[in-house]
């Protein structure tokens, strides 16, 4: 834009003195120099400024692009984190079927659905805007360290597949809302689908744990401090223990035709993905920020790796105890 500005003021100025004459242009007191030297001079003061700028831009105040994309990858996490929550919410209102009236602005299933769809909205635009300053890192000049560029990247890619997948799987469940309404309308059901909807009601298919975990890495991502000892991802549903306990034949391709066979795979599938990014986002996020060791370890004086922290309790091996004796 500033470029444009800079062309518009040297053609236009020099269109108005052919216009008017210059005598007309110069009765003010302005001198007039040709064009050739007017475009030089111009564009000089315009690139000084602009050097001048990023400059004074860099070395008053520690806030550089680094920093920024730093905070915003942060508040994306949160984003994140807040999405799932909502996602987590929907998902067990559908299973239970206490969602309401769509219809009505009160009820919960307009109140989920719209704030979904707000969130989902504004984590997108966010991680677009990370992308695009990702992309323009790579311009700046490396002052306090290398940045490292390529786990933001590989990051803002995960975030956008788990944004994705618990989208997909927001979707899925839709499914059981049908299930909800058709079991009222016929009240001589399949023993298969009475078995399938105990299975999905007594299913934990989302965890609240997931949103602590983005909460958490948000925080340490924002703040720059490290994460705290022993995080792990939660494991998926496990389905194995309670098909035993009602019937392993629930969930056989036999049944891919019955209604909401195809949802709830949608669903375990999704939810896999979803934690399966988590695992590689947390390890990156540690790569980051690092993570804080409480730990101490007890080693033989005799072994050469001993000194190799700072933390290490040290005892004597039992052969140098002997020879003492």
């Amino acid at each position: 834009m500033i470029t444009q500005v800079t062309l518009t003021l040297i053609l236009g100025y020099e269109l108005q003195v052919r216009k008017i004459g210059i005598a007309v242009a110069t009765s003010n007191g302005q001198a007039y120099f040709p064009i050739y030297e007017l475009a030089p001079i111009r564009l000089a003061t315009v690139c000084g400024g602009l050097f001048l700028a990023w400059i004074w831009t860099i070395f008053p105040y520690p806030i550089t692009e680094h920093s920024m994309m730093r905070g915003n990858l942060g508040r994306s996490l949160y984003l994140l984190a807040n999405y799932y929550s909502v996602m987590h919410e929907t998902v067990r209102a559908r299973l239970k079927g206490c969602e309401g009236n769509w219809a009505s602005k009160g009820s919960p299933a307009y109140q989920l659905d719209k704030s979904r769809h707000k969130i989902f909205l504004k984590a997108n635009a966010t991680l677009g805007a990370l992308r695009a300053q990702s992309a323009f890192i790579s311009f700046d000049i490396p002052i306090g360290g290398k940045f490292p560029r390529q786990q933001y990247q590989e990051i803002i890619a995960l975030m956008q597949s788990s944004l994705n997948f618990m989208n997909l799987v927001s979707l899925a469940s839709v499914t059981f809302t049908e299930l909800q309404e058709q079991e009222a309308k016929d009240e001589h059901n399949s023993r298969w689908l009475r078995d399938f909807r105990s299975l999905i009601s007594q299913a934990h298919v989302t965890s609240e744990s997931i949103t602590t975990l983005l909460s958490l890495l948000s925080a340490s991502v924002t703040s720059g401090t490290p994460l705290p000892p022993y995080l792990r991802v939660p494991e998926p549903f496990q389905l194995a223990q309670r098909l035993d306990e009602m019937d392993q034949d629930i969930l056989s391709v036999r049944h891919i035709a019955e209604p909401g066979y195809a949802s709830f795979a949608v669903i375990q599938i999704g939810t896999r993905c979803v934690i399966d990014d988590l695992r590689l986002i947390l390890q990156l996020v540690k790569e980051l920020v690092g993570e804080l060791d409480f730990s101490y370890h007890i080693v033989s004086t005799t072994d050469p790796t001993r000194n190799n922290s700072s933390e290490t309790l040290l005892y004597h091996a039992a052969s140098t105890e002997e020879k003492k004796d």
